[in-house]
């Protein structure tokens, strides 16, 4: 079977049951057919003798007869109490003959159409002791061949009719299963197509519904979109730590190879120790960077939300960032109220740190940076501004792509131009926004606008 499709297996399988269920109904009819055949007058007035005592009721001081069949299935029902006084139900009225109430075997009582069977069951009840009489024709068959007749009839029948119900659960099985499937060839075709490399922006392109295969194939697609955005993550990631990472590989491979081919003093090691230290630390921090840009791309950097007060941890990082202020730069921060909202305290801290930073790297000296808390409705807008050298507005844009640095001589090595890439992914991750407002030669205010609710 497991060399056999899934198509295929249902087609056998629907069949396999539709005959299964069709022979297990005709075996039904003939057992009930032979049933009723050979339960001959005196089975069915003790049957019925049996029935009707179980159906007396006593309840609150008095007999319930309302469940007993005082005919049926060509049986008359006498129920008479202990001192023999007929309390319900009446005699066959063609028979002739009283008997006296007797536990025991069938008997018969003659009438005036032939013979008839009585049958009597004691019954012990709260209320005292009652019989219970049944009595039947011996000649009672009408009614039963009634019923056997189109039993009888209905086995041939059921046998000719076997084959095309075979053929027609074939034929249905077949069909559902087609149907069914069909969607299924899309995905095989979709997942073989990127499995091959041939194409990741390919997808299934099912609506997506509440079938199996249609909430199959929207996880697929979602599969795909993740597997496409990592494969052009890692593929960034690759291009710019090669790129980035090669200018301090070359500066240390040159240190190395200055130290070697002369004949340094112990300040020339020292010298050049430190410029590859310095080069070293360089590469760990912008390789942490790539890393953290590729989990924010990628979406599996997951916000470990909380409630945190904004104005209050803007606070905390102006306090730490003020003593790391260089060329005389004063750095304030405005946050008269609380500003509560969800947020992840670490990423925002490294929001704050990265727009401080750039805000100190291209500020003048002696300068002045402001970061300032507030509320816009249910909006939470947080910004920094300074009084630098600003940004052309036909640069504004640019700034927050990877590695892009306005004037790259005053960031320094500590700069790699990905800090405001981190602000804004930060920021949409948050579900905010990052803009700037800046006018060359005056400075520059970037604005984090964030939901509240």
């Amino acid at each position: 079977m497991r060399h056999i499709s899934i198509k295929w297996r249902m087609t056998i399988w629907f069949s396999l049951l539709m005959i299964v269920i069709t022979t297990l109904m005709l075996v039904f009819v003939m057992l009930m057919n032979r049933n009723q055949v050979t339960r001959p007058p005196a089975a069915e007035v003790v049957r019925m003798v049996q029935r009707n005592a179980d159906d007396v009721e006593y309840d609150h001081g008095a007999y319930d007869f309302s469940d007993v069949a005082f005919f049926g299935h060509g049986v008359y029902t006498e129920i008479f109490d202990a001192d023999g006084r007929l309390v319900a139900g009446s005699a066959a009225p063609a028979v002739t003959e009283v008997l006296p109430l007797t536990a025991g075997p069938i008997r018969t009582a003659q009438g005036s159409d032939g013979a008839y069977y009585v049958y009597d069951l004691p019954l012990a009840m709260n209320g005292g002791a009652l019989w219970v009489r049944g009595t039947i024709s011996a000649n009672a068959k009408g009614s039963v061949m009634e019923v056997i007749v189109p039993l009888a009839w209905s086995v041939p029948l059921a046998w000719s009719v076997l084959p095309a119900l075979v053929l027609l659960s074939v034929a249905g099985g077949w069909l559902i299963s087609s149907l069914s499937f069909k969607p299924m060839e899309k995905v095989i075709a979709a997942a073989a197509s990127i499995s091959g490399g041939e194409d990741l922006s390919r997808r299934i392109g099912l609506p997506r519904g509440r079938s199996e295969i249609n909430r199959l194939a929207g996880a697929f697609d979602d599969m795909f979109d993740r597997l496409e955005r990592s494969f052009h993550a890692e593929a960034q990631f690759t291009s710019d730590a090669s790129h980035e990472l090669r200018t301090p590989v070359a500066v240390i491979l040159t240190e190395c190879d200055t130290l070697e081919q002369g004949q340094p003093t112990v300040k020339d090691y020292r010298a050049g120790v430190e410029v590859i230290h310095g080069q070293a630390r360089q590469m760990s921090r912008l390789i942490t960077q790539l890393l953290h840009i590729t989990r924010l791309e990628q979406g599996t950097q997951k916000l470990e939300k909380e409630c945190a007060d904004l104005s209050e941890l803007a606070q905390s990082v102006c306090t730490a960032q003020a003593q790391l202020a260089p060329r005389g730069i004063t750095l304030t921060c405005g946050a008269p109220e609380p500003v509560t909202l969800l947020l992840d305290v670490t990423l925002m801290t490294r929001l704050l740190n990265n727009l401080i930073s750039n805000a100190f790297r291209y500020g003048r000296d002696g300068g002045h940076t402001a970061v300032t808390v507030g509320r816009e409705g249910d909006t939470a807008v947080l910004s920094v501004a300074d009084d630098g050298i600003g940004i052309p507005p036909a640069l504004q844009e640019h700034i927050w792509q990877r590695f892009y640095q306005v004037d790259p001589a005053r960031s320094g090595s500590e700069g790699a131009g990905l800090g405001l890439f981190m602000v804004r992914q930060i920021a949409r991750l948050h579900g905010g926004t990052a803009e700037v407002s800046s006018t060359p030669g005056t400075g520059s205010t970037f604005t984090v606008r964030l939901p509240m609710a």
